[in-house]
């Protein structure tokens, strides 16, 4: 079979109803007829859109890998003697022997099917969190990797709110605004700072920049030679970090120190296993078992 002829690419749609049949649509009679012959599949239904013919797959995973189950990208290939199909990555897993019938796979094109991938369009998965972006379905996992309606959690202990950083950020100002300190960013690097509060015993303390309502969290952790404090944002993982400078002092010493924050979409509760931290020794706790630490966050790029 030539890979490249229009004839097999006609072919293949005919014979892949297990996928979606396009076929010019002339009239609304020959509409509702194509719509009703995959009625009982009740996989598929089309419609039109001026000369678009547009095919709404109510199972989606028909434009999926049918060995890895993962949506298929361009090319596509098929077996040589009956159609099967398989992602290029399957293909060499599978030593190009076709899985269903053993007939050679990986050096003819599915034309017709990558056709169809190629302008198939899905919601996100992040829809339910404002995410209204259409996306390829031969990109969705690369869009879902990055997309910023990503869901992050509320990190106020006891509240299950989960959404958008930029949704989060509006519910925990407008219903726990009294449980986090509130600060400006240092964007002009002038040493612009806040206090705060840490006790010995706190697990986390949560701060909020007041302009953007973006979220921190001041991770502390007792170990045997001191607690060691790191910070970071609650947002998806992908995201532009920020510079934090963290400056705790006694009536004898001090102590400095700069590092860049790291994205959860979560509160751990444990706390994060961190790469860098602070290490604050137990003498700079006074009595109460408190410490004075003055904190500095402005964005990194």
């Amino acid at each position: 079979m030539d890979p490249d002829s229009d004839s097999s690419d006609d072919d293949m749609v005919r014979r892949l109803p297990m996928f979606v049949r396009i076929t010019p649509i002339a009239e609304e009679e020959d509409q509702r007829a194509y719509a009703g012959d995959y009625e009982d599949h009740a996989s598929t239904s089309a419609s039109r859109e001026g000369s678009n013919i547009v095919i709404n797959l109510t199972d989606p995973g028909l434009l999926d890998c049918p060995i890895c189950c993962e949506p298929l990208t361009v090319p596509v290939f098929q077996c040589d003697q009956n159609g099967h199909i398989a992602c290029s990555l399957c293909c060499g897993k599978i030593k190009n022997k076709c899985p269903f019938c053993a007939c050679p796979i990986g050096s003819n094109r599915c034309r017709a099917i990558e056709k169809v991938v190629e302008s198939s369009t899905t919601p996100c998965q992040n829809s339910k969190y404002g995410c209204n972006i259409p996306v390829a379905y031969n990109k969705k996992n690369e869009h879902e990797k990055t997309c910023e309606c990503a869901p992050c959690s509320c990190p106020y202990i006891g509240c299950n709110f989960a959404s958008s950083a930029k949704l989060l950020y509006r519910h925990f100002s407008n219903v726990h605004l009294d449980s986090a300190t509130s600060f400006h960013y240092d964007n002009y690097n002038d040493g612009l700072s806040f206090p705060i509060i840490l006790k010995k015993n706190d697990n986390f303390l949560v701060v909020r920049e007041k302009d953007s309502g973006t979220l921190f969290i001041l991770y502390n952790r007792t170990e045997v030679l001191g607690n060691v404090v790191t910070v970071c944002c609650i947002q998806p993982s992908f995201m532009n970090d920020f510079i934090y400078v963290l400056l705790v002092t006694n009536e004898e010493s001090s102590l400095k120190f700069r590092s860049v924050t790291r994205s959860t979409p979560s509160l751990q509760v444990d706390g994060p296993s961190p790469t860098s931290f602070l290490l604050i020794p137990s003498e700079f706790f006074n009595s109460s078992g408190q410490a004075k630490i003055d904190v500095s966050i402005r964005c990194k790029w």
